[in-house]
């Protein structure tokens, strides 16, 4: 598995190629760039020799039989192939090369249909009772991820996403009871329904489908919503369907996240914070994955998007002490120095 791979091992198995591109050296050489893949992560991989020969017989998404070597670059481990030839795919079993949600998947099922019953409103129970009343629909949002990288990318990922939002929603409305509820829970059913039609996992890469790409996850589930009060005979104009949809469409918080229009109901705020909350938890808990089981705290690679390092915990349960905490980790992406957090001996 990509996870027990060591610089200096010798390396025979099977993997998915998510990637796949010939290039040339800075001395006109060929050689081919590869990202390969199983469901215990990544690994970069680089053909050298007889890269334009070996490149002809496999391409981005087969699963191939990898004979290589592992070495180190740039502090990284990656593969030196070898040789690499296309597998029996009638042998292979996909759920080798997709990484699985590790919750339990059958509890977060009935969490939401739990929370399907508990919605009282006759429009957004209607609504709901109509598309997930579609077993092409139940099934696929079951087994979908909620993402192709970023957050609960892996199968089961946009359930596993759905379940934890129904959890915190109820634990906000035990505090702020004048929320509406019913839309509250109804948002958290279908905020993301789209991604059953923006994505393709039915084998590996998890990648974007033609749909996804040209109308995004937002768009289709709009449609979806729409369609289902058509055939309800549901008027758009209803007063619950469009703060539904307020909610579908400004989840992401700000127009160049993707949302068209910014949260401007207190339901629609509140919501933007639990789906942010849950998706960037879940990226950090990756961030602690990739680390390894650790027996100290210790600093993330830098992270672009976030335009920060994170101070990260072991990934098995610590005793809550922060022990030999880094002074000065790494140097930003700019050049200057990253200094830690620091506590008040008198703060717990």
């Amino acid at each position: 598995m990509v996870n027990e791979i060591a610089p200096g091992q010798k390396v025979e198995g099977l993997f998915c190629v998510s990637s796949k591109a010939l290039r040339t050296t800075k001395a006109g050489s060929p050689f081919v760039s590869l990202t390969l893949s199983d469901k215990s992560g990544q690994i970069e991989a680089r053909i050298w020799d007889n890269a334009n020969e070996l490149a002809q017989g496999f391409e981005k998404g087969d699963i191939v039989l990898v004979e290589a070597e592992a070495v180190e670059f740039n502090g990284q481990c990656q593969l030196k192939v070898m040789k690499v030839d296309l597998a029996d795919e009638v042998a292979v079993d996909p759920a080798h090369f997709l990484p699985v949600s590790s919750c339990d998947l059958e509890r977060a099922w009935r969490t939401c249909k739990e929370a399907m019953k508990e919605v009282k409103d006759v429009t957004l129970s209607m609504l709901l009772r109509e598309i997930f009343g579609d077993k092409k629909i139940i099934h696929a949002f079951r087994h979908a991820p909620a993402a192709k990288k970023m957050h609960h990318a892996y199968i089961g990922g946009l359930l596993e996403h759905t379940a934890n939002l129904i959890d915190l929603t109820r634990l906000v409305l035990k505090k702020y009871h004048h929320l509406q509820s019913d839309l509250l829970l109804s948002a958290c059913l279908l905020h993301d329904l789209g991604k059953i039609k923006e994505l393709s996992w039915q084998r590996p890469p998890i990648e974007y489908t033609d749909e996804g790409r040209l109308l995004g996850h937002i768009g289709i589930g709009i449609e979806m919503i729409e369609r289902a009060c058509v055939a309800l005979g549901i008027d758009a104009g209803n007063e619950r369907i469009l703060a539904l949809k307020h909610i579908v469409l400004s989840h992401h918080g700000q127009k160049e996240f993707g949302s068209p229009v910014l949260p401007m109901t207190e339901e629609a705020m509140v919501f933007h914070m639990l789906d942010d909350l849950d998706a960037k938890l879940n990226f950090l808990s990756g961030l602690k994955e990739m680390r390894g089981e650790h027996e100290d705290w210790g600093w993330s690679d830098y992270q672009h998007l976030f335009e920060r390092y994170f101070f990260l915990p072991p990934t098995k349960k610590d005793n809550g002490v922060l022990e030999n905490m880094p002074t000065n980790p790494k140097e930003k992406a700019d050049g200057g120095p990253i200094q830690p957090s620091l506590w008040r001996d008198d703060e717990p």
